[in-house]
């Protein structure tokens, strides 16, 4: 049998170490993520309104009434125009609710402290 030298046990644990850093990086960064499809979804939802608020304004008038159907397809095609510019460029609304919150994640800290 093998004994096992107290610079092994050392290097076990700092590989246990690096593991257990990895692992909070990568929770971190999938959290980061998260966040930030929320953020563009939440600037697809404000661009969305805005649109449909822009399409009220405008009279109604010409030839043809709108049908019911014409409303729910307008309404379906401005939802998915939105999200496309938000998940784009966007105005940057969603990035700097982005940022603002990211503040609140905390980076991980290893177990000796440090990041």
């Amino acid at each position: 049998m093998k004994s096992i030298t107290p610079a092994s046990i050392q290097f076990q644990k700092t590989l246990q170490s690096v593991d257990n850093r990895n692992e909070k990086q990568f929770a971190e960064s999938i959290e980061k993520k998260k966040l930030l499809e929320a953020c563009k979804d939440f600037e697809a939802i404000l661009l969305n309104k805005m649109l449909s608020t822009m399409r009220e304004s405008i009279p109604e008038g010409g030839l043809f009434e709108k049908s019911f159907g014409e409303k729910i397809y307008q309404s379906m095609l401005d939802e998915e125009m939105t999200k496309e510019w938000a998940h784009g460029k966007g105005t940057g609304i969603g990035e700097l609710l982005y940022q603002q919150l990211s503040r609140s994640i905390k980076p991980s800290a290893g177990e000796d402290g440090q990041k």
